[in-house]
């Protein structure tokens, strides 16, 4: 036999065969379709958990909107931030007092307008709210916290 009959006597099977594992291809994705990704599915919610509860006290802020003082601010940041489980892992409380003077205007009797951000990209007038020391043991409001038992996982 020359070898141009051999490769013609062999392309049935060769073709019988892909079309085999083609279908064996498709069985096992619709396997995993019908019956994995649920499961998966399932798994994922079953591991949500609630919100944590939001730590220490809303504050209120002053009758022009602003708060009264930067540390009222921090505190609002820190109560917004701590009932999150994203912002909690990704808020670094800054306050800023949004008080400018303007020259040619009497000067106001409020001087005092805070308000917070998560994070210092509004400028150099964005004070950070709490100072870390220890960043393996503390979150970003200076909490101590126990690496064991996260409060976010």
């Amino acid at each position: 036999a020359t070898a141009a009959q051999v490769r013609n006597s062999t392309k049935p099977a060769l073709q019988r065969k892909s079309t085999l594992s083609m279908a064996v291809a498709r069985g096992i994705a619709l396997f995993m379709a019908l019956v994995v990704a649920p499961a998966a599915g399932r798994t994922l919610r079953t591991a949500q958990q609630p919100p944590p509860a939001p730590e220490g006290d809303g504050v209120e802020r002053a009758k022009d909107g602003a708060f009264a003082a930067k540390g009222e601010a921090c505190q609002a940041c820190r109560f917004a931030a701590t009932g999150s489980c994203a912002m909690y892992k990704s808020c670094v409380c800054y306050a800023t007092n949004a008080h400018f003077n303007v020259g040619g205007v009497p000067d106001p009797t409020d001087t005092n307008h805070w308000a917070w951000a998560c994070g210092n990209e509004g400028g150099s007038k964005y004070e950070l709210c709490f100072a870390v020391s220890n960043e393996l043991y503390q979150d970003p409001f200076g909490d101590k916290i126990d690496p064991n038992a996260p409060k976010c996982p």
